[in-house]
């Protein structure tokens, strides 16, 4: 909590330049786009005309694409889950979800209304994963086919709403990892391919209500893990058959297949289709190839695929800072994909709500090293590794970027740098000059132009250690980094070290668990150096939160990003924030955008009050800024109690108005936000 209060400078009327502050600092997901995946499910709510998609695991919030960009709803009571099914009830203005795995299977019924998921059944089909469901919009009913609960399954069921009814036990054989639509021009299920025998179906099936029939076995061969949609305007459903095909994307006119297109999506498993009706567009998101996965959104219109929305891809390895005489992070290098030589290109730039991409600059690269030399206005990079081992010096000026030297340190990778305000000097310390047992434990430092050696005793040489620079204290902070195991005195390690200018100096052996690949950086906020993740022994990725006082460490009781290693994070000044992004989970490469900061903004004022005098009575005005959208905010005086309650507009703003006040009263007006700051004011209203 923070508390701040001013005096009147003239009865009536006050302003005053607030301080920034933060309070109680949680960890807040603001990915501008599902991160990417595999295995969720989507459907198009035609009353709200929005692409709705739900799952993926770790990930329980609820996402909407209008055609323009996603927004998410925070997680409700449904359980993050995969391998699930989802249909749009028409009839009832609800998306349905139906059951999947969130460790366990799962054979419950939601429902989604546009703002919340509602537990409407856990009776019906028994407890699956696979499985396919479509609408039957002209019988009012949701059909479900197939799936896996620990066998295949070859069960017919059907919703209308209130409860599940089994429909057939004959029809497709037993089978999972199938497609299904409704093709309203026919009134027919349609279902293609799946699994039944350990290989991709070829055969085409249709439901009228009563019978499965078989429609075909000839068009798009074997298929397991696409998807289906269909398009209402031109009535043919639309198949992307993913990786068992190349991409190719094809269409059913009711009589038989017809390939459209071998381009657009590149080759992906498992992803998510439905289709917009509003924009006449088939919507396409997610998948996963090569061990990669993906967060591109495709729309198909019937003649091609565009792609409409692509995040920043899953890395690992890369680096991040905050250009402060820009106002924004940027973000360079990593690895995006499961190979060594998947290394990511350009340069991305982050405003505060989305990620913009810029092509050029230094080769592609993983365990890079960069921070931002406030003095020079510029961001710095060394080093890092993309076939060749690097010692080459970068310098990025807002636009673009110029190489400097390849003067100075040795060539490295999994170095750490940070920027030494007191002294103008990028500071740098070891890294790993191969896999074999070369590693560092020099410290350099760069003053604009030139390297200089400045000392070689200190930690022991390691690599994917952190750095950061500990402003109020005028101290480098050095955490933690690992040598091979199989070099004389590998390990992890879990000492914390401080740099001065001129030396290094042990100052904890306690704290966080040894560990490298864990990300640091400065809060200047909290006055604190902020340590997440990382890797222990065994490969074992971490999800603690750890701040650094000076003296001490101590763990932070927050929950947030899922454990991962070889993340990055940085300190947005302007905003009051800290940004952590990527990184490698249990489940694979990470493209996540966090921030940590208190959940006031840390701008919250009364930017002005005023009592004036009204057709004869005195009505004053509490004026709040500064705020974030949707808070609370209620706003008492003194003089009487009086208090008046309200909500944080879209523009951060916020107003209490009390009518009808005595003459002469004064007092302090006290406003107190929902995230718990506080700030007080006198006031004044004429006699």
């Amino acid at each position: 909590m923070w508390v701040l209060r001013r005096s009147a400078l003239f009865a009536g009327i006050l302003t005053f330049t607030s301080v920034p502050a933060v309070a109680n600092p949680e960890w807040h997901d603001v990915s501008p786009s599902p991160p990417a995946r595999m295995d969720h499910a989507m459907a198009f709510d035609v009353a709200r005309q929005c692409t709705v998609l739900f799952g993926w695991a770790g990930d329980a919030g609820t996402w909407e694409w209008d055609g323009v960009s996603w927004i998410r709803h925070a997680p409700g009571l449904l359980s993050a889950r995969e391998n699930h099914a989802m249909v749009y009830d028409s009839a009832r203005e609800r998306v349905v979800l139906f059951g999947g795995f969130d460790g366990v299977l799962r054979g419950d019924t939601w429902e989604w209304d546009g703002a919340s998921w509602e537990q409407k059944a856990t009776t019906g089909p028994s407890p699956r994963r696979l499985h396919a469901m479509a609408y039957d919009s002209v019988r009012g009913k949701t059909v479900l086919f197939g799936g896996n609960d620990g066998e295949r399954n070859g069960e017919t069921w059907e919703w209308d709403g209130a409860a599940w009814e089994l429909r057939a036990t004959d029809g497709p054989s037993a089978r999972g990892g199938h497609a299904m639509a409704y093709d309203m021009a026919r009134q027919t299920v349609v279902l293609m391919g799946g699994a039944s025998d350990g290989n991709g179906d070829v055969e085409t099936w249709g439901w009228d209500g009563s019978k499965w029939e078989l429609l075909s076995t000839t068009g798009p061969g074997g298929q397991t893990r696409h998807v289906m949609a269909y398009d209402s305007a031109r009535q043919r459903i639309v198949l992307y058959s993913g990786t068992s095909n190349q991409g190719k994307t094809w269409e059913w006119d009711g009589q038989s297949w017809e390939l459209r297109s071998t381009s657009g999506p590149s080759p992906r498993r498992a992803p998510a289709m439905t289709y917009a009706s509003i924009r006449g567009r088939v919507v396409l998101f997610g998948g996963r190839f090569d061990r990669a996965f993906t967060s591109e959104t495709w729309e198909w219109d019937g003649g091609a695929w565009m792609l409409t929305s692509k995040g920043m891809d899953p890395r690992t390895g890369h680096a991040m800072v905050y250009d402060r005489a820009r106002g924004q992070l940027v973000l360079q290098g990593g690895r995006n994909g499961m190979r060594d030589d998947d290394l990511a290109v350009g340069t991305w730039l982050w405003s505060g709500d989305q990620w913009e991409y810029r092509f050029g600059g230094p080769s592609p690269r993983v365990q890079l090293a960069m921070t931002y030399d406030r003095a020079r206005e510029q961001v710095v990079l060394f080093g890092g590794r993309g076939g060749l081992i690097f010692h080459d010096t970068w310098l990025w000026n807002g636009t673009c970027w110029d190489y400097a030297t390849s003067e100075g340190p040795t060539r490295r990778w999994g170095h750490a740098m940070t920027f030494d305000g007191s002294r103008d000097r990028v500071v740098l310390f070891g890294g790993q000059f191969s896999d074999n047992c070369r590693f560092q434990g020099d410290t350099w430092e760069w003053d604009g132009s030139t390297w200089a050696l400045v000392s070689t005793e200190g930690p022991g040489a390691r690599a994917r250690h952190a750095l950061a620079y500990d402003s109020l204290r005028r101290r480098t902070v050095l955490f933690g980094g690992a040598v091979n195991r199989r070099c004389d005195g590998g390990g992890h390690y879990g000492d914390t070290w401080e740099w001065d200018g001129v030396t290094w100096s042990l100052v904890s052996t306690t704290g966080p668990s040894p560990r490298q690949g864990h990300a640091m950086a400065y809060d200047g906020g909290l006055d604190r150096v902020i340590l997440f993740g990382g890797e222990g022994g065994h490969q074992q990725a971490m999800g603690d939160t750890w701040s650094w006082d000076g003296r001490a460490w101590t763990e932070l009781s927050t929950p947030g990003p899922s454990p991962r290693s070889g993340h990055a994070m940085a300190y947005d000044s302007d905003r009051g924030r800290l940004l952590l992004f990527g990184g490698s989970t249990a489940l694979g490469l990470n493209d996540e955008t966090w921030e940590f900061a208190g959940a006031c903004s840390g701008r919250e004022q009364i930017s002005k009050s005023s009592c004036m005098d009204r057709n004869g009575t005195n009505q004053l005005n509490v004026f709040l800024s500064g705020s974030l959208e949707g808070d609370t905010f209620t706003v008492t005086l003194s003089s009487d109690g009086a208090s008046r309650s309200g909500t944080i507009n879209s523009r951060g703003k916020g107003k209490a108005k009390f009518n009808n006040r005595p003459p002469g009263d004064s007092g302090v007006a006290s406003a107190t936000w929902g995230c718990r700051a506080v700030e007080e004011q006198e006031y004044g209203c004429p006699s």
